[in-house]
């Protein structure tokens, strides 16, 4: 009953937002549900703060510290739920989000043109290319809502979206299944991959990275996808393999360092130590892998949209997946099956472990290069231009 008259109230703050005078140079910004200052949104918001002062650029959270950190930065933050947060919501020509209407204040964005850019291009089925019961259920049941709340209506419209984008025809195909085919996909490349390519060389792990190097070893990262409480123990099987793998970096040279949820890293043994093998936490880089993300030689991950952003560098991919026949009973057929892409696929840590070598032979770097053209047509890092561009554009039309 509480959450119905909220919902009551929702559509009054909607109501009001449809009559609300829009500003043009007025555009909001948030992601992961407003718990986070990341992904796309993140750095389309500092191009568009930096290059069009024109615009006024707002970026809206329910984070505390997230609000006070890029306050001291000099940029306009202010909670969700704040009058403010929900003024700006209302006035707001264009608001850009990673997941969805929940990013901002999704009862105060009537008129307003969203710009949905996703936090990935999806393996595993999301939205429309769901097909598990109690997500078919879930969105039947917002369709039959659409007329009395019709806020949960404009969350699932995405025809009626402004732009969302892709990095090439080949992704475009993977998100017309995802957000309908209809739906107005744009093929200008992802803002987060701009700093992929132009990585934060000041950060104190990209400083340590650079250290590593100059002592000879390469540097990869390991990033498995989210594991549910029920579903495979990465954990498990990576403290089991532990000793093998630090046995073998020392002998092939090379740092690994493991990037896992934080749920994950309560998991692990609280006595580890390792000069080859560190886990890397949020905390060291501002919950932004991105900003570093461009500086590892190599990349071990499973069923993670991570494949598709680590391929524009041409580096070499190691899919780790002993669970995958589990993973699709869990999660369901995938949207994009990941062996498509031809990259080489392991079992288990031993035999990436043995495959693995710190040099590539010219067939290896032509396939990579390939794959990545395949997957990728920009790699000029002007990806977050392309997008206020477009935007600019379509707005002021």
């Amino acid at each position: 009953m509480s959450k119905f008259l909220y919902y009551l109230f929702g559509n009054v703050l909607f109501v009001i937002s449809s009559l609300f005078p829009k500003s043009l140079r007025i555009w909001v910004f948030g992601s992961w549900g407003g718990k986070a200052y990341a992904d796309n949104p993140k750095y389309l918001f500092e191009y568009t703060t930096l290059h069009h002062h024109e615009i006024k650029c707002i970026w809206l959270t329910r984070d505390k510290d997230v609000r006070t950190h890029l306050r001291k930065e000099g940029y306009n933050a202010y909670y969700i739920n704040s009058l403010l947060g929900v003024f700006y919501c209302m006035r707001a020509s264009v608001g850009v989000i990673s997941h969805g209407l929940v990013d901002l204040n999704r009862y105060s964005c009537a008129r307003m043109k969203i710009v949905e850019t996703w936090h990935g291009i999806p393996l595993k089925p999301v939205l429309l290319s769901d097909q598990k019961e109690e997500a078919k259920i879930k969105y039947k049941r917002s369709l039959q809502l659409r007329y009395v709340f019709p806020f949960l209506w404009k969350s699932i419209r995405y025809r009626s979206f402004l732009a969302i984008p892709s990095t090439s025809d080949y992704t475009t195909e993977i998100l017309k299944k995802v957000f309908g085919k209809t739906a107005p996909i744009v093929k200008i490349g992802l803002p987060r991959l701009d700093a992929m390519l132009k990585p934060n060389m000041e950060n104190e792990i990209a400083i340590l990275i650079k250290n590593i190097r100059a002592n000879g070893n390469n540097v990869g990262i390991y990033m498995p996808t989210y594991r549910r409480e029920y579903e495979f123990d990465i954990v498990s099987e990576l403290v089991k393999n532990i000793n093998v793998i630090e046995k073998q970096s020392r002998n092939k040279g090379f740092v690994l360092f493991i990037k896992i949820h934080p749920f994950d890293f309560k998991k692990l043994p609280t006595n580890f130590k390792s000069n080859n093998v560190i886990f890397l936490l949020d905390s060291e880089i501002n919950n932004d892998i991105y900003q570093i993300l461009g500086l590892f030689d190599f990349l071990i991950t499973d069923y993670s949209s991570i494949i598709f952003d680590f391929l524009i560098l041409s580096k070499p991919i190691y899919l780790l997946t002993p669970d995958r026949d589990a993973y699709i009973e869990s999660n369901g057929e995938f949207v994009f099956d990941y062996r498509e892409l031809n990259l080489p696929v392991f079992n288990d840590w031993n035999s990436i472990l043995e495959f693995y070598s710190n040099w590539i032979d010219d067939k290896t770097e032509d396939d990579l290069k390939r794959i990545s053209k395949q997957v990728h047509s920009y790699f000029d890092s002007k990806s977050s231009k392309r997008m206020v561009d477009l935007i600019m554009s379509k707005i002021m039309c």
